[in-house]
């Protein structure tokens, strides 16, 4: 997929987000929505840094698996994504309970990924 489209979809998923569920009373969902719009951003990132072709897109920073090192210049962007998809089996798929400083540091990573494919686009 082109990077354009990632883009256009992560923006739709955070419109959404950002629209229409509170953090704290939707948890589930905002983590969710971060998890995936991340991965569009991700692709963003990657396309453009000419790590994988348009062709080739990542669905969680471990899916599909590659045979690639991630370069250094994306090692932060990975981490980021990967400490928002930790929060899946935990909140999402698990019991956990909310707490608000976990959405923070959730959003916060989401912004680190957006800002990179922001700059990635220019």
């Amino acid at each position: 997929m082109r990077p354009e489209d990632h883009w256009q979809k992560a923006q739709h998923l955070e419109s959404t987000r950002t629209g229409k569920l509170d953090i704290n009373d939707d948890c589930e969902l905002v983590v969710w929505s971060c998890i995936h719009g991340g991965a569009q951003l991700l692709n963003v990132i990657l396309h453009r840094a000419g790590v994988t072709d348009e062709a080739f897109d990542m669905i969680h920073t471990s899916v599909p698996e590659v045979s690639w090192d991630v370069p250094q210049a994306q090692k932060p962007i990975f981490a980021a994504l990967s400490r928002i998809e930790a929060l899946g089996p935990r909140f999402v798929r698990g019991a956990e309970s909310w707490r608000p400083e976990v959405g923070r540091q959730c959003l916060a990573d989401y912004e680190l990924l957006k800002v990179a494919a922001a700059a990635a686009l220019e």
